[in-house]
């Protein structure tokens, strides 16, 4: 199919699929031809299959050769078992719907869960073999389409394995299988083994990972990182009482940022502070208590609730967007500028550099601009699983950067997202932006926290040069 998309039967190009098949037909030639079709454009709703149940999916094969095309109609809140593809690959395209994919992963005998990726319409999930993995309606009130792409073809369900998460019992289906479900009549399993695996929950964290796909544009990312914050609005200065790796570590920060506003004062007047994304007003605050100066405080943050909070603090707040630095810029208005724990929280390449040339911007000459950001390469944080998300999951075909990952409070509703940043990137955008004197420093966070360290998470600052 052309670039120029439009709309076209899904049987007449799968018909098209034996003439003009797909050489070599490969795991990654099959996922780049299903990325570059817009599947949503096609006849998709004239071959959805009627379900004879509420509480599972339905099949439609449209095509075997040479490879099989398949639509499945899930209800809302179905799911399929948790399965293992072994000796067939493929990929799957949501055209209606929220699909979630929840994969695993075992070993000695024991299952966990690995990682969770929500689809949207045209959002796109592979499944190389050996996934063991299960799809789920996200939704509880609007149905789920889905078209799977597989080779080599499955006729029928003959071999698969299902896992009973439950009970551990692994079920294996046999050709009369009409779905990927262990609540068949026993004449639709070839065998059924009990205590063949056990599964092992996740161990309770305050935040979990769920990449979205295709990524949200910029002002919807924002919108679901304003709903996060407004969300803990109320409590958010209390979390950072109780939780210690934060305390400590946004104590160690809030000090280093207050010595630096000492050293500077040693040379020049520090008269006014900028604060973007100031939140709620308590870090400005500690911070100048600790320096001991006396300055303006201003700020700039997107969450009324907290920036109303930052107000009732003596800061003079902007409620803005840091997408949008020319709604508060004022040019060489500050002798410093800060921008902590929030870095990461912008949604993508162009307004993280945007924001650091307009810190350099809103500097007097001999300011000096602090920011903090998630190190991708932190060992105890969830970078390095982002950066291999990113490939495994072909995240770059779908609008993503890499390093950038969503993700949710475990008892939270709204989904937020964060990027993952390397020194070396941080750097460069400090040395286009203008900034000398730049110096990084990796303060640890889930070890040896708020101390120099190797991991943890990056502390720069760089100053506007004195012409």
């Amino acid at each position: 199919m052309s670039a120029s998309q439009k709309s076209f039967e899904l049987e007449a190009l799968c018909a098209s699929l034996a003439d003009d098949a797909l050489q070599p037909l490969t795991y990654e030639v099959l996922c780049r031809w299903v990325e570059s079709i817009d599947w949503t454009l096609c006849d998709w709703a004239d071959h959805v299959p009627k379900v004879s149940s509420d509480d599972d999916y339905a099949r439609n094969i449209v095509c075997l050769d040479p490879f099989e095309v398949v639509l499945l109609h899930w209800p809302p809140g179905v799911e399929s078992a948790v399965h293992h593809h072994e000796g067939f690959w493929g990929t799957v395209v949501c055209l209606q719907g929220v699909l979630e994919n929840v994969t695993y992963q075992i070993n000695d005998g024991v299952l966990r869960q690995k990682d969770v990726l929500r689809a949207h319409p045209k959002g796109i999930v592979p499944e190389p073999d050996g996934t063991i993995h299960k799809i789920r309606n996200g939704s509880d009130q609007e149905a789920l389409v889905t078209l799977h792409f597989y080779h080599p073809a499955l006729e029928d369900l003959d071999g698969l394995v299902l896992y009973d998460l439950k009970s551990g019992t692994a079920f294996t289906c046999n050709q009369s299988a009409p779905t990927a479900s262990i609540h068949l009549p026993v004449s639709n399993y070839r065998r059924i083994k009990e205590h063949a695996f056990r599964f092992e929950p996740l161990p309770e964290a305050s935040h979990v990972q769920c990449n979205v796909v295709p990524k949200p544009d910029a002002e919807t990312i924002e919108r679901m990182i304003e709903g996060y914050f407004a969300e803990q609005a109320s409590q958010y200065d209390a979390l950072d009482a109780q939780i210690q790796k934060r305390r400590h570590y946004t104590a160690a920060i809030d000090g280093l940022v207050a010595m630096g506003l000492r050293t500077l004062s040693d040379s020049r007047p520090v008269e006014r502070v900028m604060h973007l994304a100031c939140g709620t007003g308590r870090r400005a605050i500690d911070i100048r208590m600790e320096s001991g100066l006396e300055y303006t405080m201003e700020g700039v943050d997107m969450c009324e609730e907290m920036a109303a909070q930052a107000a009732a603090r003596d800061v003079q707040v902007h409620l803005g967007s840091l997408r949008h630095p020319q709604e508060f810029i004022r040019s060489e208005s500050f002798d410093a500028v800060t921008l902590l724990y929030a870095f990461g929280h912008l949604p993508n390449r162009k307004t993280r550099r945007n924001i650091i040339k307009a810190s350099f911007e809103m500097l007097n000459p001999g300011g000096v601009f602090y920011v903090d950001a998630f190190d991708a390469e932190d060992e105890y944080e969830w970078g390095p699983e982002a950066v291999q998300q990113f490939h495994d999951q072909r995240l770059g075909q779908q609008g993503y950067e890499e390093g950038d990952v969503f993700y949710r409070r475990t008892r939270g509703e709204h989904v937020a997202f964060l990027h993952y940043c390397s020194s070396s990137r941080l750097r460069s955008l400090m040395e286009e932006a203008g900034f000398v004197e730049i110096q990084v420093t990796t303060i640890g966070y889930d070890q040896a926290v708020g101390v120099e360290s190797h991991n943890g998470k990056l502390f720069v600052s760089g100053t506007k040069p004195v012409e």
